[in-house]
């Protein structure tokens, strides 16, 4: 008799814990997880895109990496390879496509390896909780971007184009270029030849020193600024004043100088060092263009060209 009170007894604890495991410590069963309430997908971020998947430019579709793709050189042991390269500086957001939630579009260089750049304008959005290319379109080979924004749901960049008579290398003409989303892809929707380069274009922004021959300002130095005009160039050269004159021979070719008149205030060395530098570059500048929205100035040291890079 006890032997069977004995297994009574454990096959009573038994049930009561597995009552407890199936309703909780309350007895009560467990509350079903709330979903949470659907809405826009998100925009893409700058960072979330300089991972992309990019197709539309080369043959296959191309995954970036920190904003860059390299590909195999044509032929083994060939030193050029191609390769695709995110514009940082032309990442735009907005609504392409008239739906909720937010789409990203930025420029991108391509080369095949050759000496030409290819501009390629890419579109970016979320889908079904994926970031996809919707759409790639070409802009042109070595199109410089002087401007680029969204309005009412396109894409709209002023560029410097190869015009008639121009050199693939020293492009001329200045157009509008207006892309949208439609029918699934990203198509050129117009295009409007506006003008020829001219200094004039310069004056309506102050232009800030961001790299010299494509290195940073040192760390800790205040950047130099200029601000063009018809006939000349002032601004802050990184300790004092200055200002220069500018004569435009051709356009997108410039000659300014001689010798920028400056004010006389001393600064720290570093300060010095680099106003003293930005001064001798910018006597010797030849040739004024642009690279992904950013102002180019090209100057000739003997036998050695070098760039000064601004940002408005």
């Amino acid at each position: 008799m006890k032997r069977t009170n004995r297994w009574s007894m454990s096959g009573a604890w038994a049930a009561i814990a597995v009552a407890a495991l199936a309703g909780g410590c309350g007895g009560k069963p467990p509350a079903e997880p709330v979903a949470a309430p659907a809405g826009p997908p998100p925009t893409p971020t700058l960072e979330q895109v300089r991972s992309a998947v990019v197709a539309g430019v080369f043959e296959q579709p191309v995954t970036l990496a920190d904003g860059r793709w390299q590909g195999e050189p044509a032929a083994p042991g060939a030193a050029s390879q191609p390769s695709l390269l995110l514009w940082d500086t032309t990442f735009l957001t907005g609504d392409l496509d008239g739906t909720p939630g937010g789409e990203a579009a930025a420029l991108l260089g391509a080369s095949g390896g050759g000496s030409g750049e290819f501009v390629h304008i890419a579109a970016f959005g979320f889908r079904d909780g994926e970031l996809r290319n919707l759409g790639t379109a070409p802009v042109g080979d070595r199109t410089r971007v002087q401007n680029a924004w969204l309005e009412r749901g396109r894409v709209v960049l002023d560029v410097v184009e190869a015009g008639p008579g121009d050199a693939a290398c020293c492009p001329t003409q200045v157009a509008r270029k207006v892309y949208a989303l439609e029918g699934g892809a990203l198509r050129q929707v117009s295009s409007e030849v506006r003008g020829v380069l001219g200094i004039g274009m310069l004056a309506a922004n102050e232009w800030q020193l961001v790299e010299i021959d494509g290195e940073p300002l040192p760390a800790g130095t205040e950047a130099p600024l200029v601000h063009f005009e018809k006939d000349g160039v002032r601004g802050f050269a990184g300790c004092n004043r200055f200002t220069a004159s500018v004569a435009e021979t051709a356009p997108g070719r410039i000659e300014v100088g001689p010798g920028a008149a400056a004010t006389r205030k001393a600064c720290p060395q570093p300060q010095m060092e680099l106003e003293q530098r930005f001064l001798a570059r910018l006597d010797q500048v030849e040739r004024y263009s642009y690279v992904a929205g950013r102002l180019a100035l090209e100057y000739r040291d003997g036998d050695r060209y070098g760039t000064l890079l601004f940002r408005k």
